[in-house]
């Protein structure tokens, strides 16, 4: 066909021109020797360059970049960066940070760097790390390490094992053996050493926490706990708070008396004065215990609770307002004259002086006062209680009760609605009225007390009561041989098994010496006896008891004639003053001394009355004196009067004795004897002639 005939000629003439073309081409090119291929830094690299830059972009601002000064590219699609250092920089013109490196490796994908040697993070704000081997992840932003690391920020240095760094959360980590020192400041102050296990440091939050046994020593002060987290200042150069979690310890080393000397508890939260060092509040929770300096060379005072609460002043160890909630506990240790004393409530709520420490303090809610010492073991119970102490919490000065007071002291029991304890004067006052306790009220081995107001001088001790007072002396105790278990006793005349009462305006008790003063209107009585007079005192050692201002006494005693038949007589008796000797059973009423019996009617200046070995029966009685005896109609006055029970004999002489009948007649002699059981008389008259009269004379 003539259409192929003519495209084989293009075809050929085609072929040619390309041909000729060729060969002048090459005709025309000028013959230069040859370059050498470039030396490799890593044969085992199949791409090298020098000299790079990359950078990421976010919302058209770049976020992070990588600089290097060699680039190897290998088979397995990872690189190798020589010099390299990244770049990140916080939106808004905020910090930035820097991260340094001999050698850098790149993952296939491009999403992580590992730097070796002498790798270096730096911020644009001070913060230093140092470390030989770290990696870089770009899709969370995040450096770490798991080899030892140096940082370093200002006055701050440090160092540890292994660290995280979370470029989007802006937290430094070290993860392990952390040790931080804070130089000293121009004036010498504010240096700190710091031991961990764990450190991270976050500066959204303005935070360093601290975890492992965290350990922080400030100059003289140490804080110890399992978890440290400190909240610094906006500037980041000053402690703002810092809370302790798990074990925590505050030591303040020393300070003056009643200042803070430790702090422990479970969970702490401090609250730091401007400067930054100082502490002005504190908050324990979980078993808080505040120990306090003593004075110069004793030991401190411990406030423990469930919770602390605590205010200092500017100082940072002297407490000025301490709230306790939780099985409170106040411990003074026992110091040279000084029992130990603890005191435990509910809740405790303290406030101080700044040159004083804490002055006083409230204790509520089943409050319990404890002394114990060598001599002494007190306790005592209330609704509240009011403390004062001393400057520096030395001592307690002053202690108040209120509700339900119940005080011990050894065999002494006291009751009140509210009382008043001095301890310098060792004096408790007991006052106030409450339903089931209308009156103070107390009880020892010897007597029972209720007044309107009762003060007991602990030491000896001594009572006096006031108003309206009424008391017990309580019987003597004896054991299976009916001994006496004490070596106190009651008056004779009494029954020792069956107490004796007593009203009175006023008492006063001297434990000493065991004796017992009622004043103002005084009653005493027991069964059918009975004594009523101006005052009464009654010794409880010697068993004596004694009288004055118009003294009545009403008496039930037996008397046993010659028949042996026994007769128990109630007789009436009154004069100025009134003694009862324990030792020789001797009853003596003495100024205008009257008694009177069913049968008889005696009158004297003084009459004694001597009782059996039993106390309930008449032996013998005496008269002296301008002595009158009124029985059986028969009126007889003399100076002296005898009478004797066993015959039922009395015996009257006197210059003269003079005896008148019913009838007036009257008989007068130097002695007298009248056989009351035969209705005989006996006068023995001046003359030395004796005149017997027999019967009852008759009226005409």
């Amino acid at each position: 066909m003539r259409w192929q005939r003519v495209a084989r000629l293009l075809i050929v003439i085609a072929s040619v021109a390309f041909t000729v073309v060729v060969v002048l081409a090459f005709k025309r090119r000028d013959l230069r020797p040859t370059a050498s291929p470039p030396v490799r830094t890593d044969p085992a690299a199949v791409a090298e360059s020098t000299s790079g830059r990359v950078a990421r972009f976010k919302l058209s601002r770049e976020d992070v970049s990588v600089e290097y000064e060699k680039q190897l590219t290998y088979a397995d699609g990872s690189t190798r960066l020589v010099g390299v250092t990244i770049v990140t920089e916080e939106r808004g013109g905020g910090r930035r940070f820097t991260i340094t490196g001999k050698e850098g490796r790149v993952g296939q994908n491009d999403a992580t760097m590992t730097l070796d040697g002498d790798v270096r993070l730096a911020s644009s704000d001070g913060v230093v790390v140092r470390t030989e081997h770290a990696s870089y992840t770009d899709t969370d932003g995040v450096v770490s390490t798991d080899g030892p690391v140096e940082f370093s920020r200002g006055r701050t240095a440090g160092s540890g094992v292994g660290l995280t760094y979370d470029h989007r959360r802006d937290v430094l980590t070290i993860l392990d053996q952390v040790v931080t020192e804070v130089a000293p400041d121009e004036s010498g102050a504010g240096g700190t050493h710091v031991t961990s296990e764990t450190a991270a440091f976050a500066r959204g939050e303005r935070s360093l926490r601290f975890t492992g046994g965290a350990r922080l020593q400030r100059e003289r002060q140490i804080v110890e706990s399992e978890t440290a987290v400190v909240i610094l200042s906006t500037d980041e150069k000053r402690i703002e708070t810092m809370s302790l979690r798990n074990g925590s310890r505050v030591a303040a080393g020393q300070s003056g008396a009643g200042g803070l000397q430790a702090l422990t508890g479970r969970d702490m939260d401090l609250k730091y004065a401007s400067d930054g060092r100082t502490i002005e509040h504190a908050f324990v929770a979980g078993d808080g215990v505040i120990q306090l300096a003593g004075e110069s060379g004793r030991a401190g005072r411990q406030i423990a609770a469930g919770a602390l609460d605590i205010s200092l002043a500017p100082d940072g160890t002297t407490p000025v307002a301490l709230a306790a909630r939780g099985a409170v506990q106040l411990t003074l240790p026992a110091e040279s004259g000084t029992p130990a004393r603890t005191i435990r409530s509910a809740t405790m709520d303290g406030t101080g002086e700044p040159d004083r420490g804490l002055t006083q303090a409230q204790f509520a809610g089943g409050v319990e006062y404890r002394e114990r010492g060598p001599d002494v073991d007190r306790v005592a119970s209330a609704g509240t209680l009011d403390v004062t102490f001393k400057p520096g919490m030395s001592a307690i000065e002053e202690v108040r009760f209120a509700r339900s007071v119940r005080f011990v002291d050894g065999q002494m029991t006291a009751l009140a609605h509210s009382a008043r304890y001095d301890l310098d004067k060792s004096l408790l006052e007991l006052t106030g009225s409450e339903p089931g306790a209308l009156a103070p009220r107390v009880v020892n081995e010897l007597l029972a007390v209720d007044a309107t107001r009762i003060d007991v001088v602990l030491v000896g001790p001594t009572m006096t009561a006031a108003g309206a007072v009424r008391s017990v002396l309580q019987p003597i105790r004896r054991d299976s041989r009916a001994e006496a278990t004490s070596d106190r006793r009651l008056p004779s005349m009494f029954s020792q098994d069956e107490p004796i009462n007593v009203t009175a305006g006023a008492l006063d008790y001297d434990g000493s010496v065991s004796k017992a003063t009622y004043s103002g209107g005084a009653q005493l009585w027991q069964g059918e006896r009975s004594i009523k007079a101006t005052s009464i005192v009654l010794d409880a050692r010697s068993g004596d008891l004694a009288a004055t201002g118009t003294v009545v006494t009403a008496t039930v005693l037996d008397e046993v004639d010659k028949e042996k038949k026994r007769t128990r007589v109630r007789s009436i008796a009154t004069a100025r003053e009134f003694t009862y000797e324990d030792a020789s059973r001797r009853a003596t009423y003495a100024g205008d001394a009257h008694l009177s019996a069913s049968d008889r009617d005696l009158r004297a200046a003084r009459i004694e009355l001597y009782l059996k070995p039993s106390g309930d029966e008449l032996e013998r009685a005496e008269a002296y004196d301008a002595v009158t005896l009124r029985d059986q109609n028969r009126r007889i006055t003399g100076a002296r009067l005898t009478h004797t029970t066993s015959d039922d004999r009395y015996f009257v002489a006197g210059q003269p004795v003079t005896i008148t009948d019913a009838c007036g007649g009257a008989t007068t002699g130097r002695t007298l004897t009248y056989l009351k059981a035969a209705d005989t008389l006996v006068v023995d008259g001046s003359q030395q002639s004796r005149t017997q009269t027999r019967g009852r004379g008759q009226c005409p």
